[in-house]
């Protein structure tokens, strides 16, 4: 009868930046948004522009709306 040796579950804590496609090290800061995981640069990059014109038709809207 053979013996079966225990298979070792490893887990696999590698992850990737969704933006430039490096890898995140575990001590690294990370920023996850909708099952995307950024380095914080990376996310200032690609949303930082996008939630500045967010914020800023938000004001526009608000200070439009003030005036009535």
């Amino acid at each position: 009868m053979k013996i079966q040796k225990a298979a070792l579950k490893t887990d696999d804590l590698r992850v990737w930046c969704t933006g430039c496609s490096i890898r995140i090290a575990p001590h690294e800061e990370q920023i996850a948004v909708d099952g995307q995981i950024y380095h914080p640069r990376c996310y200032s990059k690609h949303f930082g522009a996008a939630a500045a014109g967010a914020a800023a038709a938000k004001d526009a809207a608000n200070r439009k709306a003030s005036r009535r």
